[in-house]
């Protein structure tokens, strides 16, 4: 069965050390994660930079792009979505472009206290490094999805990572 998780949280919450536990946890997976960070440094040259008016509309349709590669090339894969999806209409997007995954998964990544994530980011490369006042602002836009909206996956879970 060929399986789709969206790795949601705000930047710096560890969504790509997550990403890499759950690989490590199931050697019996083929894992592949598709993370927003690294395609949209191939796509813009850095980590820094953004497509124009921070318009990510391209980095996600390569995603999916990738994803569906991934799905029409791989027997029992599991591709993982590494990207903020902090709200519904984002997560929606990647399951209305990805339908042909027979099993979806929905991973909110949650702290008890998000202003870990701005420790956090200080501990990654610099080049990674969010503006604190961006990190505050996706910590508050943060939302759990909507009932409708878990009906959409075959799993949904809350994972806090503190």
């Amino acid at each position: 069965m060929k399986k789709l998780i969206l790795v949601c949280g705000p930047a710096a919450i560890g969504k790509s050390t997550f990403c890499n536990n759950y690989a490590k946890e199931h050697p019996d997976e083929i894992v592949r994660v598709i993370s927003a960070d690294e395609v949209r440094k191939e796509m813009c040259g850095s980590y820094k930079n953004f497509p124009p008016n921070k318009n990510m509309k391209p980095i996600y349709e390569k995603i999916v792009e990738i994803a569906k590669e991934l799905y029409n090339t791989m027997e029992n894969v599991t591709v993982m979505l590494d990207t903020t999806m902090l709200y519904d209409g984002l997560r929606l997007y990647f399951i209305e472009q990805l339908p042909m995954f027979e099993d979806r998964r929905l991973y909110l990544l949650k702290l008890h206290d998000y202003g870990q994530c701005l420790i956090r980011n200080k501990k990654r490369i610099e080049e990674k490094w969010v503006p604190d006042e961006i990190i505050i602002s996706m910590c508050k836009g943060y939302a759990d999805p909507k009932p409708e909206v878990i009906e959409q996956f075959t799993e949904y879970k809350e994972f806090y990572v503190d």
